[in-house]
């Protein structure tokens, strides 16, 4: 019998040493991998691997532990982001809109006349794409109440509150080390015509909005200002960017490989919701320029990028359309876009 215990417990020590040979192995190369690129031949490479981290809340410190700060400033300075002012977008669509279940043969039936889901599906990440033909549709979900005693919720709670059909996350929220809770928006919330998060006079860079006539009204501005300008709902994410101004696809806004969502709308007022899923294996993420590409190709006149992330998600009909990159599970939001039952208009 103790022969027996013997060579149970040699197994069992053997089996364990070999998992953590094969777990030091693992570490090891890693963090060979992540030191050839930033510090390897290619530059680009290095770039986007310290652009997708420091866009995360929870990994913004990982290339500090190869390479020093001046080599790491010096190595993002290097790349050709170009950033124009996001000077006010002009509305430019018509208002007539045209039937877009006539415009993607390979749409999914979504049972609504107004909508369309499309699967998108690039080398380095999928997707998915809504189309909602009438404008009208989409509006912003806020909370009752913001604040460090507040929490948010979850995009479903968003979607129920609101009576919708579906919806994304939307503006940006206050995400100390990835442990916000959403209660603190990060920039500007408006709804119903009026300031519910942030300083009046303030400058607050990204602002998406939608104005009476849902109008998608993108740039940097002020919440008084917005106001005049008849926004009645907006949120913002800071650094945004703006992807498409006036029907000219922005050049060169770089951004790392990151889960993203994003919104637009065409000529013909349709809006378009686009969530990219990442960090997986089939789905690294998207740049911004991808982003900027994708939007041009569906015919958005203007468009921007909304939080992403561990934000990222899409809902439709009670089902999650997409897959979260956060560990443990959806995050609270501040904000979410909602898609509204058919006949329904709510702007604010």
């Amino acid at each position: 019998m103790e022969k027996k215990q013997g060579r149970g417990n040699r197994i069992w020590k053997t089996a364990a040493a070999f998992a953590a040979a094969t777990l030091a192995a693992i570490v090891v190369l890693l963090l060979a991998v992540i030191l050839v690129l930033l510090k390897g031949p290619s530059p680009a490479a290095g770039r986007l691997f310290a652009l997708s981290c420091q866009e995360t809340s929870a990994l913004k410190w990982v290339p500090g532990l190869f390479v020093s700060d001046d080599y790491l400033q010096k190595l993002m300075a290097e790349g050709t982001i170009n950033r124009q002012e996001a000077e006010m977008s002009y509305p430019i669509w018509s208002g007539q809109a045209e039937n877009t279940l006539n415009l993607y043969e390979d749409n999914e039936d979504t049972n609504d006349g107004q909508i369309v889901l499309l699967d998108i599906q690039e080398s380095l990440f999928k997707g998915k794409l809504m189309i909602i033909q009438d404008p009208k549709r989409v509006c912003f979900g806020v909370l009752d109440a913001y604040g460090e005693e507040q929490e948010g919720m979850f995009l479903y709670e968003f979607i129920e509150a609101y009576h919708g059909v579906g919806g994304t996350n939307a503006g940006g929220f206050y995400d100390p080390e990835g442990n916000g809770n959403g209660g603190i928006p990060e920039g500007i919330v408006i709804s119903g015509g009026k300031l519910r998060y942030g300083e009046e006079d303030t400058v607050y860079s990204n602002v998406i909005g939608l104005d009476a006539q849902h109008h998608l009204c993108l740039g940097d501005m002020t919440p008084a200002e917005a106001l005049e300008q008849g926004i009645e709902s907006a949120v913002s994410f800071a650094p945004g960017p703006v992807l498409v101004k006036d029907g000219v696809r922005q050049q060169k806004l770089g951004g790392g490989i990151n889960p993203r969502t994003c919104i637009g709308q065409r000529a013909d007022g349709s809006i378009l919701l686009l969530v990219v899923e990442g960090r997986k294996p089939d789905s690294l993420g998207a740049t911004y320029d991808d982003l900027a590409e994708l939007m041009e190709r569906y015919g958005a006149v203007n468009a921007a990028n909304l939080d992403g992330g561990s934000s990222s998600l899409m809902y439709y009909m009670g089902q999650q359309l997409t897959r979260g990159s956060n560990i443990v599970g959806m995050r609270m939001l501040s904000t979410a876009v909602i898609v509204l039952p058919e006949g329904g208009d709510q702007n604010g």
